[in-house]
């Protein structure tokens, strides 16, 4: 149908036709904000939402010195003088005795660190305006994760402490209560290093499988090459059964292993068959149910059908702990010094000289007397007699600060402090809390600050030094990173639309007197045994 001119205008001259064609017009064109022409307030700062600085507390302080090419820093020490105590007595006209002086020739291997990232050419262009920008976003994450994995190197780092098999526990049934069924209870054990706890997460029976405590570990790289190394775990103990009725619970204890800061503990009810139930930090503990069905199997932690020794990664320098199990540096120096035959109980001397406090199994954490700590007490007091030194700081976990601060500072009856808190004239407020800082060495008579780290695993102290204990003439640092390069930056070569960085460190960390540090290893919670 064809509308003609004469009848258009004629409906433009209808007043009451105008003004409703007027009307619809004015409301398709009002704008609101579903219209969608709205400004974008986006703030050009990116907000970098996560710990760094608190993530690194000694490599940040930690003395760096250049290395001097080679592939290992070489140095030589001289570990004790008259070895075998010399009498200096003379008689008349004669020449005293002739000393020993033990030499030891000391080497450390450079090993590099890295991590890598990359932006597309798309991401660059659309975050231009973003500060920072998105390749430099890139390149600083990836310096930041370099260092916070170089912290975690320092005090977790094992590349030459092996922990080798796990001591077969010893199981005994125990109380009511329990839900394994009647039968025979299977127990496997498992030594963990640092990055064995550090590294264990929550299993995943679905997808692959994935997570819990890690054996082998395969990595590939972003040039696609293939690194493979170890989790943190020592070879599976032997099994240990025992026969159950329904209602008991079973214990178990290990000997514990030399270099390990945690243990894993599987219980199946047939032979072959046990899946992690726990990890815990002593060498001790309790069954009262069987585990879920998803739960990791041991038989996760086989490397072609056969079990091994997963513990080292040496494809990293060795950290504090290795070095105060082990004797990554050669033989303990300077024991020649000992003015007392004996060590206090449950202290031990590692192969490096260092002295490690291994607390018994059932025990309910630091035994806190008063004002005194007696695994401190022990420890320093074998630090003087040995090597006639007192450490500088005590590094604990938070969950460690925690139990022993608060058992020190309770209200009971045998508490030796008496707390008053002074309310703020004006508000009333009261300030509540209150945390132990330091410690006082009986024997040296300085005093330790206590300081939390962030991947020092629960149970475990470190008593450290920041200084060499002796006037040593052109030896400055007790620990330090010999750096054969510092922290350099690799821009590749494109290949795709995609820039890619990598950021790396060459370096070892180099303990001149092992004795310097020492450890409590074992500790249980407040609540003795744990229970599962």
């Amino acid at each position: 149908m064809k509308i003609s001119n004469e009848i258009i205008q004629s409906l433009l001259k209808d007043d009451d036709f105008v003004k409703g064609i007027k009307s619809k017009m004015e409301k398709a064109d009002t704008i609101t904000q579903a219209t969608g022409l709205l400004w974008y307030d986006l703030s050009p700062i990116i907000q970098l939402m996560y710990p760094f600085k608190e993530l690194i507390p000694l490599i940040s302080k930690l003395p760096r010195v250049p290395g001097d090419g080679g592939n290992a820093y070489h140095w030589n020490r001289v570990t004790a003088v008259n070895v075998g105590n010399q009498s200096a007595g003379v008689s008349e006209g004669n020449r005293g005795a002739r000393i020993s002086i033990l030499a030891q020739p000391q080497m450390a291997s450079y090993k590099t660190m890295g991590l890598e990232s990359s932006v597309t050419f798309e991401a660059r262009l659309g975050g231009k305006n973003l500060t920072p920008d998105a390749l430099g976003n890139a390149i600083q994450s990836t310096l930041r994760s370099t260092m916070i994995q170089e912290e975690q190197t320092l005090v977790l780092g094992n590349a030459s402490t092996a922990l080798g098999q796990c001591p077969t526990p010893v199981l005994a049934t125990t109380g009511t209560g329990g839900t394994i069924p009647t039968g025979t209870a299977y127990v496997i054990c498992v030594a963990l290093s640092g990055f064995g706890v550090q590294n264990y997460t929550t299993y995943n029976s679905v997808t692959n499988p994935t997570g819990g405590v890690p054996g082998q570990v395969t990595k590939t790289n972003a040039d696609g090459s293939v690194d493979v190394f170890g989790g943190g775990s020592g070879k599976p103990s032997a099994e240990a059964s025992i026969a159950v009725t329904l209602g008991q619970q079973v214990t178990a204890t290990t000997a514990g292993t030399v270099g390990a800061v945690g243990y894993a503990w599987y219980l199946g009810t047939a032979s072959g068959a046990e899946k992690l139930v726990a990890l815990t930090t002593g060498t001790t503990i309790t069954f009262k149910s069987a585990p879920v069905s998803t739960a990791q199997p041991v038989t996760n932690l086989q490397v072609a059908g056969v079990y091994q020794d997963n513990s080292l990664n040496t494809l990293l320098p060795d950290g504090i702990l290795s070095q105060i199990f082990g004797s990554v540096f050669g033989a303990a120096p300077g024991t020649n010094m000992s003015t007392y035959g004996s060590l206090p109980t449950n202290i031990g001397l590692t192969g490096g000289g260092s002295l490690v406090y291994t607390a018994l199994p059932g025990n309910t954490g630091l035994t806190v007397n008063g004002t005194n700590i007696a695994e401190f007490d022990a420890i320093l007091e074998a630090a003087y007699i040995t090597y006639k030194i007192g450490y500088d700081k005590i590094y604990v976990s938070a969950q460690d600060l925690l139990q022993f601060s608060g058992t020190m500072l309770s209200q009971g009856s045998s508490s030796m402090f008496r707390i008053l808190f002074d309310a703020e004239a004006d508000t009333g407020r009261i300030i509540a809390g209150r945390r132990v800082t330091s410690y006082l060495n009986k024997f040296y008579g300085n005093t330790l600050d206590i300081e939390v780290h962030p991947y020092l695993p629960p149970g475990n102290v470190i008593f450290w030094s920041d200084h060499v204990p002796y006037e040593l003439a052109d030896v400055t640092n007790i620990l330090e990173a010999k750096v054969r390069q510092d922290y350099y930056q690799i821009q590749w070569p494109l290949k795709t639309r995609r820039y890619e960085y990598g950021v790396y460190v060459d370096e070892v960390f180099c303990c001149n007197f092992t004795p310097g540090f020492g450890a409590i290893i074992g500790l249980n919670t407040t609540l003795g045994t744990p229970v599962y």
